[in-house]
C-alpha cells in the first residue's frame, strides 16, 4: 500500500507542484490551512505530513504540536521560505524530521520523503511482529533474551519503569517495544530527550503553558505529558533533570496532575512513564544532584541493558540488520561481510555500543560502492585497530598481558579512549583474579580507593560483575 502524504500549503502553484511530484509513488492530498489538516487528520490516517510554516490562521509552527496527539508516530517535515536558525530550531523541538526551503527542489523534496517512507515502512514491520521485540531489537544473546523476557512480563501494566545502560545501548527501542506490547499501543508514545533541551525551556517543553505566559507566548501551547495523555512517555536522560524540576515530575508522579505555564488551572492525565538513563542515579542520589524520592517513585521495575561487548552474539545478526537497512535505503547492493572484517567486528571493544556499530557498518557500505563485499579496510580505523590491539577481552583470556600501547600512531589517527578503556578494564580483572574477587585488596593493588574502584568496574562491567566474581572466585 503506498505511503499516505498529506501536503499543508497554501500557495496554489507550490501545492500543484509537489502534488504533481509525489503523486506517482504517494498518495497524496492537499488542503490550505492547518485547521483543515486538523479536521482531516481526525478523520483519516496519515503517514507523513509536509506542511509550510507560514499558514493563515493557525501557524504551521502550531500545527506541529497537534499532530502527534491526532496520529501517533506520524512523521513532520517543514518546508518555508523564511528561515531562521530560531524557527529550524522551533520546529525541530516540536516534532519536525526534515527542514526544507523554498523556492521548493523536487530533489530535494523526494529524497525526504523516501527517508520518510522508509521510517513508515519500519515503523510498520515493528508493530506487525507477533513477538516482544521489533523489527531493530537483536536478542541472539541470553543476556538480551533475558531482558526481553522481563519486558513482556511488565509490558501489560502500568508500572513505572527505569532503563539505564550506557551511551547508544538502545533504551529507547526498548521503551518503545513495551509500549507497543502495552494496553495502550494505540495511544502515542512520546519522547523526549531531557538532556537535549535547554533546562529553561525543558519546563515548558513538559507541561506546556498559555498564552501570554511569558514574553513571547503569543499562543497557548500543549506540552509532553498532554500529548502523552492515555499513552507513554518516553523520558530519556531523566539524570541530567535539574532539582526543581524533578521535584515537579515527582508531584505528576504521584498525583497525575500539573500546572502549565502561567496557569492556576490543575491539568490530570493519565500517563505512564518510561525513564532511561546513562548516569549512575545511585551515586547521583548519595551526592545530592538526584532526589531519593523521585528514584524510588522511577525504580519500580528496572531494566540494566547491557553493554554490546557484554552481547557479543549479537554483534553479527546487528551488524547484518543494519548493513542491509542502509544499503536497501541507500539503493546498493546485497553485500556481504568478509571473514577478516567480521574478526575485526566481533572483536572490537564498541565504548559508543549499537549506535557506533550502525555508524561502522554505514560507512562500510557507502565506501565499498557498487561492490558486493565490506572488506577490512572498508571499517573505520579504530575498528581494524580494535583487532590489532586486542580491543576485546574474552573472559577466557584473562591470563594474557596487558595490551601494550601501540609505538606509532598510524597515518589515519586510532582511538584513545578505546585502549585507554582496554587497560584499565584489564587491570581490574586481573587485580580480581589475584584477589580471589576481593574488591578491597583488589583496590589496594592499583592503589586506588575502594569507592573508586567499584564505580570503574560498575561502569565498565554494569550488567555481568556479579558473575565475573563468581568465576574469579571459582578459579
Amino acid at each position: 500500500m503506498k505511503t499516505r502524504i498529506l501536503l499543508v500549503e497554501a500557495d496554489l502553484q507550490v501545492r500543484n507542484m509537489v502534488l504533481q511530484s509525489i503523486t506517482l509513488e504517494y498518495h497524496a492530498t492537499a488542503v490550505r490551512s492547518a485547521e483543515e489538516a486538523v479536521d482531516l487528520l481526525e478523520k483519516e490516517a496519515f503517514d507523513i505530513v509536509v506542511l509550510d510554516i507560514n499558514l493563515p490562521g493557525m501557524s504551521g509552527l502550531d500545527l506541529l504540536q497537534h499532530c502527534p496527539r491526532l496520529r501517533p508516530g506520524i512523521i513532520t517535515i517543514v518546508i518555508t521560505a523564511h528561515a531562521t536558525i530560531e524557527t529550524a530550531v522551533e520546529a525541530m523541538k516540536r516534532g519536525a524530521t526534515e527542514f526544507l526551503m523554498k523556492p521548493l527542489s523536487t530533489e530535494d523534496l523526494m529524497s525526504a520523503l523516501s527517508v520518510a517512507a522508509e521510517r513508515v515502512s519500519r515503523q510498520a514491520l515493528s508493530s506487525a511482529g507477533s513477538g516482544m521485540a521489533p523489527v531493530d531489537i537483536v536478542a541472539e544473546s541470553h543476556v538480551m533474551r533475558t531482558l526481553l523476557t522481563q519486558a513482556t512480563s511488565i509490558a501489560p501494566f502500568n508500572t513505572t519503569v527505569l532503563i539505564t545502560g550506557e551511551t547508544g545501548t538502545g533504551k529507547e527501542l526498548v521503551a518503545r517495544a513495551i509500549h507497543q506490547h502495552s494496553p495502550r499501543h494505540q495511544r502515542p508514545l512520546v519522547a523526549l530527550n531531557c538532556a537535549a533541551i535547554p533546562e529553561q525551556l525543558l519546563e515548558d517543553e513538559l507541561f506546556g503553558h498559555v498564552k501570554g505566559a511569558f514574553t513571547g507566548a503569543h499562543t497557548a501551547r500543549i506540552g509532553r505529558f498532554e500529548q502523552a495523555d492515555g499513552g507513554t512517555l518516553f523520558l530519556d536522560e531523566i539524570g541530567d533533570m535539574s532539582l526543581p524540576l524533578q521535584a515537579k515530575l515527582l508531584r505528576v508522579l504521584q498525583e497525575r496532575e500539573f500546572e502549565k505555564l502561567g496557569s492556576s488551572r490543575t491539568t490530570k492525565v493519565d500517563v505512564r512513564i518510561v525513564a532511561a538513563t546513562s548516569a549512575d542515579l545511585e551515586k547521583r542520589v548519595s551526592d545530592g544532584s538526584f532526589r531519593a524520592d523521585l528514584y524510588y517513585r522511577l525504580n519500580v521495575v528496572h531494566l540494566r541493558l547491557p553493554a554490546l561487548r557484554l552481547r557479543r552474539e549479537d554483534i553479527q545478526p546487528l551488524a547484518k540488520q543494519l548493513l542491509v537497512r542502509f544499503c536497501t535505503s541507500a539503493g546498493l547492493p546485497p553485500k556481504t561481510i568478509y571473514p577478516d572484517a567480521w574478526e575485526a567486528l566481533t572483536s572490537y571493544y564498541w565504548p559508543g555500543n549499537v549506535r557506533q556499530l550502525q555508524n561502522a557498518m554505514e560507512r562500510a557500505a557507502a565506501l565499498s560502492g557498487a561492490r558486493l563485499d565490506i572488506q577490512l579496510y572498508d571499517l573505520p580505523e579504530e575498528v581494524r585497530g580494535g583487532a590489532e590491539f586486542g580491543i576485546s577481552t574474552p573472559l577466557a583470556d584473562v591470563n594474557l598481558p596487558v595490551p601494550a600501547i601501540p609505538t606509532a600512531i598510524p597515518d589515519e589517527g586510532l582511538s584513545y579512549e578505546a585502549i585507554v578503556a582496554t587497560v584499565e578494564r584489564e587491570l581490574l580483572l586481573k587485580s580480581l583474579k589475584k584477589t580471589g574477587g576481593n574488591k578491597v585488596r583488589a583496590a589496594k593493588l592499583l592503589h586506588m580507593k575502594r569507592t573508586t574502584f567499584a564505580e570503574k568496574l560498575k561502569r565498565l562491567q554494569p550488567d555481568v560483575e556479579d558473575d565475573l566474581l563468581e568465576e574469579y572466585q571459582a578459579n
